[in-house]
């Protein structure tokens, strides 16, 4: 049985921490990776919020026990979203910006529509197609024509195809086997990720390599943002979203970071406002009115019971304070 609509101040506030809070990632990542390997700081990003969001369940007993289904469909999202698709990007990074990154990573969104077209046996909405197009484009325009050829091509392959395993990472979280709430999914998400990438670190050696005394003040607050704001509050208004929202919308967030980031480089004195900005920003909010249009979506509601939605929608609202 499907369920009313969640109410549109909880969706408001899960979006913007999405686009928000995953947009400053790229000014945090700046600042951690100068001192700890980027493989090692998604390793503490998943195992801060895990303990996190564990933690909080227990205390508001509300911690269920999970299914051997479950924790496969977590420990499968948890390889494609973290260990493939994030370390994709963060080895990549080492040779391309964030914003040439950004480019590649934009195609996120038309990785889903098709895959979710292929599921249904149906095909895309042409709103959807042109959203995407214009969301493309207006990444694209912001980071220039040099992003095409940026880093090496294997680079480029390596960002395409952690794209590809973001999208796929992400259906089968919506559509696998899961807890009722999505807190608890998004937390067994985040454990099994943590798994994933600590034991990838320890074979990388990033371990050797590094020590707490080499933190600087700069990285610790950027750790601190990356867990609190980037991965237990942002991620878990991306799980949430998406149960009750189309996958299309949902990932529109792949257009939004890169002008968040670029935003917030202005304001450090990074970056500087042009007419390619502008014509930019014009092409990111079309792209994300049009693929708004699907939002929400029924499927893969139908078997969430009510209680969870109120919860999740308080936890929604209280996020608005990625």
């Amino acid at each position: 049985m499907s369920k009313p609509h969640p109410p549109r101040a909880a969706l408001l506030a899960a979006f913007a921490a999405v686009y928000l809070f995953w947009g400053a990632t790229f000014l945090a990542v700046r600042y951690a990776v100068l001192v700890v390997p980027p493989m090692l700081i998604i390793a503490v990003r998943c195992t801060g919020g895990a303990l996190i969001l564990g933690s909080w369940l227990v205390w508001r007993r509300e911690l269920q026990r999970p299914t051997l289904a479950q924790w496969r469909t977590a420990a499968i999202a948890g390889l494609l979203l973290f260990l493939v698709s994030h370390v994709s990007i963060a080895w990549a990074e080492q040779r391309m910006s964030s914003g040439q990154a950004a480019l590649y990573a934009s195609t996120i969104p038309l990785w889903i529509v098709l895959m979710e077209s292929v599921r249904l046996r149906t095909m895309p909405t042409a709103r959807a197609l042109v959203g995407i197009a214009a969301g493309m484009a207006g990444v694209g325009i912001l980071v220039g024509g040099s992003a095409l050829n940026a880093g090496l091509v294997s680079d480029r392959l390596l960002i395409s195809f952690g794209a590809f395993c973001w999208a796929a990472g992400s259906l089968v979280g919506r559509y696998g086997a899961r807890p009722a709430g999505a807190l608890q999914a998004t937390a067994m998400q985040l454990a099994t990720g943590a798994v994933w990438t600590s034991v990838a670190s320890l074979v990388h050696g990033d371990f050797d390599r590094f020590g707490p005394a080499q933190l600087t003040t700069h990285a610790v607050i950027a750790l601190l943002f990356l867990v609190l704001c980037g991965t237990v509050l942002a991620f878990a208004s991306f799980t949430w979203l998406l149960r009750v929202a189309s996958p299309a919308a949902v990932s529109s967030y792949a257009f939004v970071n890169p002008m968040v980031a670029l935003a917030l480089g202005v304001l450090v004195g990074d970056d500087i406002l042009s007419g390619r900005v502008i014509l930019s920003a014009i092409l990111v909010v079309a792209a994300v009115t049009l693929t708004m249009g699907g939002t929400p979506s029924t499927a893969g509601r139908s078997h969430e019971p009510a209680a969870n939605e109120n919860q999740l929608s308080v936890d929604g609202r209280a996020r608005a304070a990625s």
